[in-house]
């Protein structure tokens, strides 16, 4: 855990399907499963693909996505846990 970028794709995409399939999954596990995606996809150097799922995961979970102000504010912490991982 100290180095950063520890985790391989198929590990975050591995995480990210555990999340999904869990049964009765709920829309706030549904965003941190399209997150580790997100953090796939980075990994993999799929820059547009990475900012689909996180876009998708922040939409999950704010409940006004026309609020700019409120979008940035929950991008940030993904671009942090990309970064961390």
């Amino acid at each position: 855990m100290s180095e950063p970028n520890f985790l391989t794709t198929l590990q975050c995409n591995e995480i990210s399907r555990e999340i999904w399939y869990l049964p009765e999954r709920e829309e706030i596990q549904t965003a941190i499963a399209r997150l580790w995606g997100s953090m796939a996809a980075f990994k993999d150097g799929e820059d547009r693909g990475g900012v689909m799922e996180t876009t998708m995961a922040v939409e999950l979970v704010l409940l006004d996505i026309s609020d700019r102000r409120l979008l940035d504010r929950y991008l940030e912490p993904a671009v942090i846990i990309f970064e961390e991982y």
